[in-house]
């Protein structure tokens, strides 16, 4: 009887591990089926733990006798065992993703609310998210507020279920609502998806899915969300246009390529990247193509000023370009010495762009990087900056100063008009996430999970947040938001953080 209970105690334990366990992971870049499927091997080890002691505690006699044939099936038939094992362990694996998966993608494309909880999630206007970081400038913000004044966090979101999800996305704040695009993982498939969240609720108002990873951060404007699909190796991604306040499908727009930009709004155009498949302007309104200039691999967010469209490659060949806004026919071209990846800005006369060898997952052999301010007409370069490894991060345009982020753990502000240094600042790990600016302060989140506050003067450390406090092990891609004086951003892992002036921090989602 003794031997009984410890067993019963066994499979009782087994079966709350199955239920009760999540299975999450952190990946630089992009969650594979392997990664899901390990993520949710605790789940099947423990279907197969309870099955065998059940079978034990339950039918010990027969047990025995079934054992004694087994065993000697064994020993005369052991390929045709073989095959029986193998296909006996595929379907417990395939039967497990079913019952962890099942609850977690049973909702439809696009979930919106009834109408009782739209009333008390009713959304407040905001001004228009036009493009990445919310302007031409790049500031990540569209008020006039300050940004947080401390470091607390003042909820977390943490998406539900036992699927995988990466916000590497950057999230567009308008009124209350938040909106993002993320990466969602289960054993046999990687898809993507759009949320809305009410930051005043910290409550999902909808999540709708895709079937293509999402790496783009959205545009909002005129009750719309614009949101590309894709990551480098996906073919066929489309730009999606959706309803802001219920994420139903109004039009989609397929390329050939990826669209891991977030494209840039103006005078009822949107033009945007495609990755090979070049770059397009379409009819905000109606998904239309206006013109299509191909030809060239590019994936940052154009910008542009004065009737030109400004974008740079950094693949075959690294090269800016200006053509014109309303033809799309090149205006200028200028070949770089490295890879084009930071999205441009402008000052006066002058386009910005970040260079570097490298990418978000690591530095090259030979790392180098560079940052550079063209004339926005000739194309000619006025001034650059040595930055010594990769600009990854959008350069951001404030009282006559540049900021932005490298791999070399340097966050730089520098003078507009002729590159000279104000001030630099070593935050001890690489700045992949584009930098937002206030008034007082610039706001920086790090690979290494933390995020600082900067004297917008002469760059000393304000405040300093570090997610390990809250969460584990997240890296941040995403770049900060600045709304309602509260900062958002995305992670590596499952999570969106809002930091504010509470003490306490409330995880919202799973519990």
């Amino acid at each position: 009887m003794r031997n009984i209970a410890k067993i019963l105690s066994l499979s009782i334990l087994s079966v709350i591990v199955c239920f009760t366990s999540t299975a999450e992971a952190v990946i630089p870049q992009l969650i594979g089926p392997l990664t899901a499927l390990l993520a949710i091997i605790p789940q099947i080890l423990a279907f197969v733990g309870v099955a065998i002691l059940t079978s034990l505690v339950f039918a010990r006699d027969t047990t025995k006798s079934v054992y004694y044939k087994i065993r000697g099936f064994f020993t005369v038939k052991r390929t045709i065992v073989s095959s029986i094992s193998l296909f006996v362990l595929i379907g417990l694996a395939v039967l497990t993703f079913y019952f962890v998966d099942k609850g977690v993608d049973e909702n439809p494309t696009s979930i919106d609310v009834s109408s009782e909880k739209t009333a008390e999630q009713k959304a407040r206007t905001g001004s228009a998210w036009t493009t990445f970081r919310g302007n031409a400038n790049r500031t990540g913000r569209v008020d006039e507020l300050s940004g947080p004044i401390d470091g607390n966090a003042l909820w977390v979101f943490k998406a539900k279920g036992s699927r995988t999800v990466q916000f590497l996305s950057s999230p567009a704040i308008v009124g209350n609502r938040l909106y993002i695009g993320a990466v969602a993982g289960s054993v046999f498939s990687v898809r993507g998806a759009t949320f809305c969240i009410d930051t005043d609720k910290n409550e999902v108002v909808w999540e709708n899915k895709s079937e293509i990873p999402i790496f783009s951060s959205p545009a909002v404007v005129a009750g719309r969300v614009y949101i590309g699909e894709g990551f480098h190796h996906d073919s066929g991604c489309r730009l999606r246009c959706l309803d802001a306040n219920t994420g139903e499908p109004i039009w989609s727009f397929t390329t050939a390529s990826h669209v891991e930009s977030t494209p840039f709004i103006t005078k009822g155009r949107l033009y945007f990247t495609a990755g090979a498949d070049g770059v397009y302007c379409i009819d905000a309104l109606a998904g239309e193509q206006i013109w299509h200039y191909p030809a060239v691999h590019a994936d940052m967010s154009p910008f542009v000023k004065n009737d030109k469209v400004y974008f740079g490659t950094g693949y075959d060949g690294y090269t800016i370009y200006a053509v014109d806004a309303d033809t799309g026919e090149e205006i200028w071209s200028k070949p770089m010495p490295y890879p084009v990846w930071g999205t441009p800005s402008g000052y006066e006369n002058l386009v910005f762009f970040g260079l570097g060898r490298g990418d978000f997952s690591q530095s090259a052999p030979i790392p180098a990087g560079k940052f550079v301010a063209l004339d926005g007409e000739t194309g000619d370069i006025v001034w650059e900056y040595e930055a010594g490894d990769a600009v990854l991060t959008a350069a951001v345009v404030h009282d006559g100063y540049v900021t932005f982020g490298s791999r070399t753990n340097f966050v730089y502000t520098l003078n507009a008009l002729n590159g000279e240094v104000h001030w630099k600042k070593n935050l001890g790990s690489p700045v992949l996430s584009s930098p937002a600016v206030t008034q007082e302060s610039v706001y920086v989140a790090t690979q290494a999970g933390r995020i600082y506050s900067l004297s917008v003067e002469d760059g000393q450390i304000q405040w300093e947040y570090d997610s390990d406090t809250d969460t584990n092990g997240v890296e941040f891609i995403s770049s900060p938001a600045i709304a309602n004086e509260k900062l958002y951003i995305g992670s590596s892992d499952r999570y969106i953080y809002c930091i504010g002036k509470k003490d306490t921090v409330e995880i919202i989602g799973d519990r």
